[in-house]
Parts: C-alpha cells; sequence; structure tokens
C-alpha cells in the first residue's frame, strides 16, 4: 500500500512535490527529492495528506539545525487542490508541533475567512478544533500506512 500511495502522490500532485516523493516510515511523511546548496544546506519538501487536505512544509537543514522554511495547505477532493493559505519563514527552528501549529492557523485563518463570506457566525473555539481535527487526519491517514 505504501508504494501505491507513493505512486498516487508522485503521478496526480507533481507540481505539489516539483519532484518524485518516497515515504518516510520514522517521521510519518512523504519527502521529495532535496539539494544541497553552495553553502552545504539541504532544501527539500515534506508532504502529508488526507481525503480533505494537503499540508506541504518546506525545510531547510544547516549543519546544527533544521528550520522550516514555510508551510502550504492545499483543499482537495481526492482530484483537484487548491491552495487555502500559505505562511513563509526566516531562521524558525524546525519542531513537529510547530510545523503543525502553523497548518492549524492556515486552515483556521482560511475558515474564519469563509465563515465571514457566508455571512456565518461560527465560534472561534469551533472553528480552532474542526481546523485542528483537519490537520490531525493528514498524520491519521499517514499512519495507516504502517
Amino acid at each position: 500500500m505504501v508504494t501505491s500511495l507513493s505512486h498516487v502522490v508522485d503521478k496526480a500532485l507533481p507540481a505539489l512535490s516539483g519532484s518524485s516523493v518516497t515515504y518516510n516510515a520514522q517521521n510519518n511523511i512523504f519527502l521529495t527529492n532535496g539539494y544541497t546548496s553552495a553553502a552545504g544546506n539541504t532544501y527539500y519538501q515534506g508532504i502529508r495528506l488526507s481525503d480533505r487536505i494537503i499540508v506541504k512544509y518546506s525545510i531547510g537543514e544547516g549543519y546544527a539545525h533544521t528550520f522550516l522554511n514555510g508551510v502550504e495547505v492545499y483543499g482537495y477532493n481526492g482530484r483537484d487542490k487548491k491552495l487555502i493559505g500559505s505562511r513563509s519563514f526566516n531562521r524558525y527552528f524546525f519542531s513537529e508541533y510547530g510545523a503543525k501549529q502553523e497548518a492549524i492557523g492556515i486552515v483556521v485563518d482560511y475558515m474564519k475567512s469563509q465563515t465571514k463570506l457566508l455571512g456565518a457566525t461560527v465560534e472561534n473555539k469551533q472553528l480552532e478544533q474542526f481546523s485542528e481535527c483537519l490537520v490531525e487526519d493528514t498524520y491519521k491517514q499517514m499512519k495507516l500506512l504502517r
């Protein structure tokens, strides 16, 4: 099943990854092929997905630290993806918790804007819980592959 999902991600989402992807079971994430700069830093993307969203992390590894350079979240209906938000960073030390919180924040911002456009009223706590569940699903979905 890991191979077939890797194939789907590689074929269906080439514009998202920009290169082929492999599944890293230890970190529970799809990783793109990286490149190493002249300064010796390595850059790559990590991708997590569920049936509703795709979260893409831009990651850089220096000699002493790993950095989160950006996060993009896409809405996904099984066929098409739509960017719903992104954030870029400079010197943001990578942590799994921090990366997940940034993705949740992007979804919260998007849901708030959509709620406003619809003229609806939804409590912030509900939007935050829903957004957290959406991002958590990208982790749960991947764990099914183990």
